[in-house]
């Protein structure tokens, strides 16, 4: 084990210890396949509107989610627009002196983007820390959580198309990778995804991963379960549209890397030598990263 991985595992294990009393999943493993909520999720937005928060509510067939978006950057109509989903446990919308949001990091501290910047917040990423994992005990919960983010997607990049707006890119980390892979697999109106650190085997997080320490033991004794609700890797790879720029860390072990790449096959995949959380902490390759997605719809 090199030392990308041993932080990994180090800090899902401290994560088990602080949570012990509030496991993921604790209260029940039932629910619908994220394919068929996210299929069945719907969000209305009349218009996009700049300058402060909007909060937004999605309708799926597991019940009502609450979401929100930012317009952080508007350069115009005629410039690309980059959607950015956040990681577990972000806040989004902190941009003070101290932020450490993944949002913040790579796009409110170096240069000028010549983008519109669009941040997205998950559902129960509103709260704080104990209360988001309090929700998780619930597996729809987490999958209304995901499903919410594509479907807020699909919402967003549909009123940008209506004002012609001439490129829409998706991009995420983790958590946030996950739904801007699930738009892809079941959506349409985004020129570019741009995943880091996710693929399409959602269940793995919870079976193999080390991350699976956090779902409670009563959860983790079916493993189909977990296949069955949260992999989409069929409805990914359906689609040869060459439009994914993917990024995977190799001593990932809460995202492990040879368990995701299969999604990738017909995609250039780019490789981080890091793990996930040293990984989330090289903002300049990440960074850069995602430049390059943003250059490709230039061209």
């Amino acid at each position: 084990m090199n030392r990308h991985e041993f932080i990994d595992v180090a800090t899902i294990s401290l994560s088990s210890l602080l949570m012990r009393d509030s496991r993921f999943f604790s209260r029940s493993v039932s629910s619908a396949p994220i394919g068929d909520v996210v299929g069945g999720a719907d969000v209305d937005i009349e218009e996009i509107r700049i300058g402060s928060v909007r909060e937004i509510s999605a309708r799926t067939p597991i019940g009502e989610f609450q979401a929100a978006y930012l317009v952080s950057q508007w350069r115009g109509r005629d410039v690309p627009t980059l959607l950015y989903l956040h990681g577990s446990g972000e806040d989004p919308f902190d941009f003070g002196r101290f932020s450490t949001n993944s949002f913040h990091r790579l796009f409110g501290t170096d240069g000028d983007w010549d983008v519109n910047l669009i941040a997205l917040r998950a559902p129960f990423h509103d709260r704080s820390a104990r209360e988001y994992v309090r929700a998780m005990d619930d597996l729809e919960n987490f999958v209304g959580m995901i499903a919410t983010s594509a479907a807020l997607i699909e919402a967003l990049a549909g009123r940008l198309r209506a004002t012609d707006c001439p490129t829409v890119l998706a991009a995420g980390i983790s958590l946030g990778g996950w739904g801007v892979n699930l738009h892809r697999a079941y959506g349409g109106g985004v020129d570019r995804y741009v995943p880091i650190f996710a693929g399409a085997r959602l269940g793995e997080l919870f079976i193999s991963s080390i991350y699976r320490k956090l779902a409670a033991e009563s959860a983790r004794k079916d493993p189909a379960v977990f296949r069955r609700v949260l992999d989409f890797e069929d409805a990914f790879t359906s689609t040869d549209a060459d439009d994914c720029d993917p990024l995977l860390a190799r001593y990932d072990r809460i995202i492990e890397f040879e368990r995701q790449r299969s999604a990738y096959t017909d995609s250039t995949l780019s490789i981080l030598e890091k793990g996930h959380v040293t990984g989330a902490l090289a903002t300049d390759a990440l960074r850069t990263h995602v430049q390059r997605s943003v250059e490709k719809t230039r061209e």
